[in-house]
């Protein structure tokens, strides 16, 4: 008799800006790929992360993929904690209005918290 596991939990960690590298593009096909596998996926946007989230990103005219595309995918693929370091918001002077999905709002101490409980944690 074959035992069905249950799912792992990834934690990703997404702190690079939109465009600078494949970094934010990667974090971001990782979280869509495990969640397609039905993994319970959870993305945290920190430091120049945040930036990612904002609307209206002109990186067509930069001959560049417009990254917002893919975020809004992750509600597509079940990804459902989607969230944004409280830190990253303040220090770029951001509102969660400006993202082109909701999001939640987290401190430091609950990034802790979703760091302990994660199967897996990648940070990019």
């Amino acid at each position: 008799m074959s035992q069905s596991k249950s799912p792992r939990s990834y934690l990703i960690i997404a702190r690079s800006s939109p465009y600078g590298s494949q970094q934010a593009r990667a974090a971001l096909d990782i979280a869509l790929a495990a969640a397609a596998f039905e993994q319970a996926v959870s993305i945290v946007f920190m430091d120049a992360g945040v930036l990612q989230l904002l609307k209206n990103q002109q990186a067509d005219a930069a001959g560049i993929k417009n990254i917002s595309k893919v975020i809004t995918a992750l509600e597509l693929y079940e990804v459902n904690s989607i969230m944004v370091h409280q830190e990253a918001v303040d220090k770029y002077d951001l509102d969660p209005s400006q993202f082109v999905l909701a999001v939640d709002v987290v401190t430091s101490e609950d990034i802790k918290t979703l760091i302990a409980g994660a199967d897996q944690v990648m940070v990019l």
